[in-house]
This record gives structure tokens, sequence and C-alpha cells, in this order.
């Protein structure tokens, strides 16, 4: 089973990733893409393992497989800076979801993982 703190460490590392092609969107090559899809269908992965209902864990679960589609098909009529902030938004919209659900854990658990643009915290109610 996955923990939610381990699902939105994840989230952050690749939104890390996908935010250091914001000054240079064109940096985004097809390779870079490709290992950015990879990892996002890690998360889909551990986001399975968390203890969730099917509807909000299908939610989660649909909107990241949105983020790898975008990745994959950089052609919707979207430029190279919407196509990463669209991403960034979807992973932080799942982040965000993860985050505001209830999930067990060791009670008084507490970590926060300080990055450069995002930070995790994960704590038990």
């Amino acid at each position: 089973m996955s923990s939610s703190c381990s699902v939105l460490r994840r989230i952050e590392n690749v939104s890390q990733a996908v935010a250091e092609f914001l000054g240079n969107p064109d940096a985004l090559t097809p390779a870079i893409a490709a290992d950015l899809i990879t990892q996002i269908e890690l998360i889909r992965g551990a986001v399975r393992n968390l203890p969730l209902a099917s509807g909000p864990k299908n939610d989660i679960l649909r909107r990241l497989n949105q983020a790898q589609f975008i990745l994959q098909n950089g052609t919707l009529g979207l430029s190279d800076i919407e196509r990463v902030l669209s991403v960034l938004q979807i992973l932080q919209l799942s982040a965000f979801k993860v985050n505001s659900r209830k999930l067990p854990c060791v009670q008084g658990f507490v970590t926060v993982h300080p990055s450069n643009r995002f930070n995790t915290a994960c704590r038990c109610f």
C-alpha cells in the first residue's frame, strides 16, 4: 500500500522537473517528455495502491493520464509554455486532491520535504 506522503513526494519531484522548462519551454524534447511520462506512470501506480474509494482514485488517475497525454501529444494547439503550464497545473491539482484526503498513516507522523519551488508536507491527524 502506498502512502499519501510518498505520492506527494513523487508529484513534487516531477513538478520540479517540469518547472525547469518554464524559462525555456523549447528545451522540452521528446526524450525528456518520455522520461516525464514514465515518472507520471510511476505516480499513477502509487495512486492505484492508495486506500481511496474508486471515485476519487479514478479522478486522480484521469488527471495524471491527461498530463501524460499533453506531454506525449504536444500538438494540441498549445504553445510550448502552455503545455508546460498545463502539466504543472494538473500535477498540482492531483497533489491537492491526494493531500485533501484523510488517509491512514502512523499517528503523529510529520514530514516536510523542502525543495526549490514546491514543498511536500505530510502529516497525520
